[in-house]
């Protein structure tokens, strides 16, 4: 594994944040997760706090600072945009260390042997891989962005990125993004090699069992690939 430079310290800032677009991805969160579209205006004017989903059964961190996390991974390509901020005030937390970490178009975790993917398909060639994994340092106004590829559902689980919140040596967050299903559909439907096992899927959003987390608002989508953002909230205390 590479040896890391020294980071620089997170800092809290008035940065630059747009609450138009962080109340309507909290919001989309809100209604993704069934919860009550009162409480979720409420929850959106203060930078609603990010559930904890914890970090799941294939976390590992390969120690690898980069923003382009393919590592020729088939699949459509996917860029990612998420922003971190303070749940009181959203502030935003420059120099935050975030790591993502995801299924890639099959279903598999690059790492590990044993895991279901979408059914059928073997996992041996994921043992000892480091694909669909990276980190990034959150910029002046709390963005990392990703490249990476479009993630598959499988076993009983929806499409969705995991990703953990560091400020310095503490955990913050280890939650999950969510897509919203049509945009599934259009990449399950029309490309390869997720359309050879679509069929297959029985889990959408609304019946995932484990739906904490946050959803993103998806800013395009075509032949070229997915643009999204996703919004994230931390505690006062981190």
């Amino acid at each position: 594994m590479s040896e890391r430079s020294p980071r620089p310290a997170p800092k809290w800032s008035r940065g630059e944040i747009d609450l138009g677009r962080r109340r309507s991805l909290l919001v989309l969160s809100a209604a993704g997760a069934s919860l009550a579209s009162g409480d979720a205006l409420a929850q959106a004017a203060r930078c609603a706090l990010t559930e904890n989903a914890g970090e799941g059964p294939f976390y590992f961190d390969p120690e690898l600072m980069r923003s382009d996390v393919r590592d020729d991974s088939p699949g459509l390509p996917l860029d990612v945009a998420i922003q971190v901020t303070r749940a009181s005030d959203c502030a935003t937390l420059a120099a935050a260390r975030v790591d993502l970490w995801q299924a890639n178009a099959i279903g598999l975790y690059s790492g590990y042997a044993e895991q279901p993917g979408v059914g059928g398909v073997a996992a041996d060639a994921a043992r000892g891989e480091t694909w669909l994994r990276g980190t990034q340092l959150t910029d002046a106004n709390g963005w990392v962005r990703f490249r990476t590829v479009y993630p598959s559902w499988y076993g009983g689980r929806t499409p969705h990125l995991h990703f953990k919140v560091w400020v310095g040596a503490s955990e913050a967050v280890a939650s999950q993004i969510f897509f919203p299903d049509e945009t599934s559909t259009f990449v399950f439907e029309g490309f390869e090699p997720y359309r050879s096992h679509v069929a297959k899927r029985r889990v959408f959003n609304d019946n995932d069992p484990l739906q904490q987390g946050v959803y993103c608002e998806v800013e395009s989508q075509d032949e070229t690939g997915v643009s999204a953002t996703a919004a994230v909230a931390i505690d006062d205390s981190a």
